[in-house]
C-alpha cells in the first residue's frame, strides 16, 4: 500500500489563516486572533492548536490508501494530551483529553501523534524506535509499558498549587490580572447553576463561587470557560475546583462528515479509559450550548520538556502503549510491514507539510 504523497493533498499554500479560521467557526474573531498568535510560538503548538485542520486536510486521501480499519480514535493525540487522572480506583496515567475523540481511521490517528512527535523531537533514531515499538505492540510482540510510578507527578502538590493560584479562602482571586478571571454575568451564572442543579452533577457539592475565565491558547482556545469553587457536603468537606468548558464538534467529526452522536463522550470514556470512573467528567446542556464539567484537581501532567532523555523515553513508551492498545483491533490481520512502510513515508510528508505551513504563517 503506497503512503500518503504530496499529490494526495491540497498545496501547502492553501493552509492559510483563512483555512484555519474556517474550520474553527465556533471561535469569535477576536478570540481566534489571540489563539492564532499563541499557536505561532512553535511548530508543535501550531499543530496541536488546530486538530480540526488535521482531519479536514486529509479528506482527499483515498480510503484505499490508508491501511487498517476504524476504531474509537483519540482525535488529537499528542504528547501533552496524556497525564495522571485520579479515578475512583486511584491515579492512572491515561490519554486525558477526550474533546476530539470519536470514530476514525486508526492509521491516521497514529500518524497525527507521530507527526507532532517529529516536530517536538530532534532525534530521528528515537522516533523510529518508538514507531517500531508501537508496531510490535500492535502485534503482541512487545508488552505494553506502564509509566513508572517514580515518574508520577505529585498530584497533591499540584492540587495545592491550583487552589493557591485561583482562590483565596473561599473566593476567587479576581484582583489578579494574570488569571484573566471575571465575575460571571448574573443571568449567565444563574443559568449555568440551574442547569447543573437539574443534571444532579453537583448534588454532593456546595457551590461557593463562580468565575468566568478567558483562555486563548491550545485546541480549546476561544471557547467559553467557567470555574466553580465548591465544598463537599459530607466527609472531609474538601474544597473542589471544577471547570465548565464549552464544547464544540469533535475534530474527528470533520473527517466523518457527520456530527457526533449524543453519547460520543460516554463511548469515548468507556473505550479509552476502559471502565475507569472519575467523579466529574460529564456534559451539561445550558440553553443551546453544551459544557463539559470536569475536575481541575486530582490530575497532573508530566512536564516532558523538563525530563532527562531516559525519563522522556519511558514517558513516550507509555504513551505509545496507550495508542497501541486502542488501535490494535483496527489492524488485526494486517501485514504490519505494510503499516511500517506506510507510516514512515507518510510521516515524512505530513511533518514536512505542517512545518512549512507553520513557517508560512510566521512570515505573514
Amino acid at each position: 500500500m503506497r503512503p500518503i504523497r504530496d499529490s494526495d493533498l491540497p498545496p501547502v499554500k492553501e493552509l492559510t489563516r483563512a483555512f484555519f479560521r474556517a474550520v474553527n467557526p465556533h471561535v469569535e474573531p477576536v478570540e481566534f486572533e489571540e489563539k492564532w498568535q499563541a499557536a505561532l510560538r512553535s511548530p508543535m503548538r501550531f499543530m496541536r492548536s488546530f486538530p480540526q485542520a488535521w482531519h479536514v486536510d486529509l479528506l482527499d486521501v483515498p480510503r484505499a490508501r490508508v491501511p487498517g480499519g476504524r476504531c474509537l480514535c483519540f482525535g488529537d493525540a499528542h504528547p501533552d494530551n496524556f497525564g495522571l487522572i485520579t479515578f475512583t480506583v486511584g491515579p492512572r496515567y491515561v490519554f486525558n483529553d477526550l474533546d476530539d475523540a470519536g470514530p476514525g481511521l486508526a492509521a491516521l490517528d497514529a500518524l497525527r501523534y507521530f507527526t507532532v512527535l517529529r516536530l517536538l523531537l530532534d532525534d530521528r533514531k528515537a522516533l523510529a524506535e518508538l514507531m517500531e515499538l508501537y508496531e510490535d505492540m500492535l502485534q503482541g510482540n512487545e508488552p505494553l509499558r506502564e509509566l513508572p510510578e517514580a515518574l508520577y507527578p505529585d498530584v497533591a502538590a499540584r492540587d495545592a498549587r491550583q487552589l493557591a493560584k485561583w482562590t483565596e479562602g473561599e473566593a476567587f482571586r479576581f484582583d489578579e490580572p494574570s488569571l484573566n478571571l471575571s465575575r460571571a454575568e448574573a443571568g449567565t451564572g444563574d443559568r449555568l447553576l440551574e442547569a447543573l442543579g437539574r443534571s444532579g452533577q453537583l448534588s454532593e457539592v456546595e457551590v461557593l463561587a463562580l468565575a468566568h475565565r478567558d483562555r486563548d491558547a491550545g485546541g480549546s482556545g476561544g471557547l467559553e470557560r467557567y470555574l466553580i469553587l465548591g465544598r463537599e457536603r459530607g466527609g472531609e468537606r474538601r474544597l473542589r475546583l471544577l471547570e465548565l468548558k464549552e464544547t464544540t464538534h469533535a475534530a474527528t467529526s470533520w473527517n466523518n462528515f457527520l456530527h457526533e452522536d449524543e453519547d460520543r463522550l460516554e463511548r469515548a470514556k468507556a473505550s479509552i479509559w476502559r471502565g475507569l470512573e472519575v467523579p466529574f467528567y460529564r456534559e451539561v446542556q445550558v440553553g443551546r450550548s453544551v459544557y463539559l464539567l470536569r475536575d481541575r484537581l486530582g490530575r497532573a501532567s508530566v512536564d516532558i520538556e523538563a525530563l532527562s532523555k531516559r525519563d522522556l523515553r519511558a514517558v513516550l513508551e507509555a504513551q505509545v502503549s496507550i495508542l497501541a492498545r486502542q488501535h490494535a483491533e483496527a489492524f488485526a490481520g494486517l501485514d504490519l510491514d505494510k503499516l511500517d512502510d506506510w507510516l514512515r513515508e507518510s510521516l515524512d510528508v505530513t511533518a514536512r507539510r505542517w512545518l512549512k505551513a507553520y513557517e508560512r504563517a510566521r512570515r505573514r
